[in-house]
Parts: structure tokens; sequence; C-alpha cells
């Protein structure tokens, strides 16, 4: 059976699927799909969903850093195999920066999300720091991406060659900047989760020879992953493609080929 007959009858999908960003947790102002972790695990289940690469939502409140990486510890603990949570780090107190990452690898945290709600350029010297760690640890960096801060990170590919970078909500403003990010530089990466976008956004990037450098993302609970998935199952591209975006990919960049992740499918 192919993908889209999967969906269309209401199954989970075969093989390794990867949603490599979203959220957990209730410290939000926005309304939402149920973002408890019973409820993200149930749609999960529903569409065949292995693992997710997920933040707390304190992620937008960097001054709460060491609270959000403790909660994604826990959820670490206690869903080994379900979860894969990106530690976060306060960029504006630098003292603090390298101390908070290796608490978070120590516990078992292998990625990192960045975000500008702090307004600091991802160019600044303490987002070196982070870049630097990422790279020497082997830790994927999730900026969340669009426009001036694909700019301020530009540099930054080529500063930290060994860091990978995966751009977040891809192509949701000037698909042509994601372009020349990912096919300009080996170690970034796009991901896909986007609340609209021009028709045929996946198509495009894939038509430029960037099938090996998406992941997909869905930003669940904030938009649902069986929205962001049907981008992917219904794209007018080869399967071959869809499968390498929905896992194959991510299993490649966060190191996860020989960690046995997931649940096992029939």
């Amino acid at each position: 059976m192919k993908l889209t007959e999967y969906a269309l009858a209401g199954l989970p999908l075969p093989g390794i699927v990867i949603d490599a960003h979203g959220h957990f947790g209730n410290e939000t102002p926005f309304p939402l799909y149920d973002a408890g972790v019973p409820g993200l695990l149930a749609g999960m289940d529903r569409i065949g969903v292995d693992l997710f690469c997920v933040s707390p939502f304190l992620v937008l409140a960097p001054g709460y850093a060491r609270q959000a990486n403790d909660q994604s510890l826990a959820l670490l603990r206690k869903h080994p195999g379900r979860f894969y949570p990106y530690m976060i780090v306060d960029v504006a107190v630098q003292s603090g920066i390298v101390a908070e990452m290796e608490r978070c690898l120590a516990g078992g945290l292998r990625a990192i999300k960045i975000h500008s709600y702090r307004s600091i350029s991802y160019s600044h010297p303490n987002y070196e720091l982070l870049y630097e760690f990422a790279g020497v640890h082997g830790l994927p960096v999730l900026a969340h991406a669009e426009d001036a801060e694909i700019v301020e990170l530009t540099p930054m590919f080529d500063r930290f060659p060994a860091t990978t970078f995966i751009l977040a909500h891809a192509g949701c403003l000037k698909p042509e900047q994601y372009l020349r990010a990912a096919a300009g530089h080996e170690n970034v990466f796009l991901e896909t989760c986007v609340s609209q976008c021009t028709r045929g956004l996946i198509e495009y990037f894939v038509r430029h020879a960037l099938g090996d450098k998406i992941l997909w993302g869905s930003d669940c609970p904030l938009i649902q992953q069986d929205h962001q998935i049907g981008r992917v199952i219904f794209a007018d591209i080869a399967e071959e493609d869809k499968i390498k975006i929905l896992g194959a990919n991510a299993l490649r960049v966060f190191g996860l080929e020989d960690r046995g992740i997931g649940k096992i499918k029939g």
C-alpha cells in the first residue's frame, strides 16, 4: 500500500515516522488541542508517529529555561522511546549557558531548540557559545527561523560547520531563503511545519534536490499532526522522498539509527 492509501483508510502509517517539531505543557496563552502527554500520545498512535521531538511551551519564556529543561528531563525519563526533548537555554545570561547545556546533556537531552523571543540576534556572541557546544557534542539545533533570522544565522552556518542547523517553518516566508540556506550548506536542514503556505511548497524544495534535507514537523499541539502530515503524504513527490521526509532523514540528522526508537510496528 502507498502512504496515501493508509491515510485515506484511517490507518497508522508504516515505517519510521518522526515529528521533528512540537511542544508540550500548559504554559501558553494560545488555544490548543490536547497538550497533555496522554493526548499527544493518542494522536501519535492514531496516525503512526513513532517519535516526537518536543520542547516545553516555556521555550517562549527563556528566563525559565531551567524549569523547562526539568520538564523535558522528566518527560524523557517517563517516555524515553516516544519523546525526544530539546534543551533550551537563556542566552541573555552568558555565565549560565554552557553549565545548563552540560546539565541537560548529562540527563540525556541530545538536541537544542532556539527561539528569538529574547530579541537577541542569532549572531550574538552568546549564541556562538551554544553553537560551539552543539558542534562539539553532536547536538542538532532547531531554530525558529524566518526572514531576518535566516540572515542572522547564515554566517553561523560557515563559522560552525560541525553544527547541524534545522530551520523551522521552512517556506513560511520567502521560500527561496530556505532553499539557498539548505542547498548551499551541508550542515543546514529544513523542517516543514507552517500554518499556511504557498501550494506546492514541499514539491518546490524536493524539485530543487532537497529531498535528503527535509524533516517533517507539525508544531503540534499548536497545529494538528494530522493536518501537517497530510502535506507530505499527499504531496506530488516520489514515495521514496515521502519516506525520507517523514522519518529517514530525521533518523540520520538526530543520530538515531542505532538507538531503537519508537514502537514496534507490524
